[in-house]
């Protein structure tokens, strides 16, 4: 629990699975639900405590894009935010209620933990 909402913990390895067959036909999770493996490789639970590796140097507006749009970092140029982050579920909130999440997130204790880069998948996606 003193590690609450602080994203995969940067020194743990990824789960160790057949990475290609896991991403032909499936999804895998880790138990401590921080790291998934699917067609777009393996992607990470992001720090979200008001630390400086996590949202701390955030803009309220960022998150917003972020949630709305989907956006790593809320920057409208960045890539998409990967599985498992159910962004599109966010999108239909108002502001003022992400504005809230945002608010909240910030009032957490801020946990320095830099999560690892998503990895690319080990081959292409089918039709590639």
């Amino acid at each position: 629990m003193e590690l609450t909402m602080s994203g995969h913990p940067a020194a743990l390895p990824p789960p160790e699975v057949d990475r290609a067959e896991m991403e032909k036909n499936g999804l895998v999770v880790t138990r401590e639900l921080t790291s998934w493996i699917g067609p777009w490789g393996i992607s990470f639970a992001s720090n979200l405590t008001p630390d400086p590796t996590g949202i701390g140097n955030w803009q309220e507006s960022s998150f917003i894009v972020a949630l709305k749009q989907g956006k790593y970092k809320g920057m409208p140029s960045g890539r998409t935010l990967l599985p498992p982050m159910p962004w599109e579920m966010y999108k239909h909130m108002s502001d003022d209620e992400i504005k809230a999440i945002f608010a909240y997130l910030k009032s957490l204790k801020p946990i320095k933990n830099l999560v690892p880069q998503p990895v690319p998948p080990v081959s292409p996606p089918p039709g590639n």
